[in-house]
């Protein structure tokens, strides 16, 4: 398996069936998406796939690192990116991806998008984010470490524990990702 990608997912259906709509038809053999349902029991059957396991957490965990250490545990991918599930791809997302996983590296950032503006990757990452969404990371990199269960805070503390020194980095200039602001995620309810 070269590529899993990885979503948490937790009462944002409208956002989802969008970003679901874009990504299952990028999805084929090589390539897996892992949806972790964070105890809300909202149908999914729409995720109907052979390339999609969906997996489902009794009750919520009250943060996003639970349902991504659940989706590490069974990832199957040589490389592994994450996708919160109110966000976007682009409809290249998995082949852009995949021409440069060809060519190996230990992570890869991309260019994203958001509704206000556009972070392009070439300039370098913003100090002020530090998103898990965006970078492709090689599982040997990722290895045994795990989010933490903080509700904010998480991916900053993953990438600091991942994204070592002296790692081999490519950048994907195009923009792959669109973050969308969602007034009832995570981020918006700690304001």
């Amino acid at each position: 398996m070269r590529l899993s990608i990885i979503t948490g997912y937790y009462n944002c259906l409208e956002y989802f069936r969008s970003l679901a709509n874009i990504l299952i038809p990028q999805l084929h053999e090589g390539v897996e998406w892992i949806v972790v349902d964070d105890g809300t029991g909202d149908d999914l059957s729409f995720l109907s796939s052979k390339y999609v396991k969906v997996l489902y957490l009794p009750v919520n965990s009250g943060c996003a690192g639970i349902p991504r250490n659940k989706g590490l545990d069974v990832a199957q991918g040589e490389y592994i990116t994450f996708v919160d599930s109110d966000d976007l791809v682009s409809v290249d997302f998995v082949e852009k991806i995949l021409e440069n996983i060809n060519d190996g590296f230990d992570y890869c950032l991309m260019s994203w998008k958001s509704d206000t503006f556009n972070v392009d990757i070439r300039n370098g990452r913003p100090e002020w984010n530090c998103s898990v969404w965006g970078i492709v990371y090689s599982r040997d990199l990722i290895g045994d470490i795990r989010f933490s269960d903080l509700r904010i805070g998480e991916d900053y503390g993953f990438n600091r524990d991942v994204l070592k020194e002296g790692s081999f980095f490519r950048i994907i200039p195009e923009y792959l990702y669109y973050y969308r602001n969602n007034e009832k995620g995570i981020m918006a309810n700690a304001k």
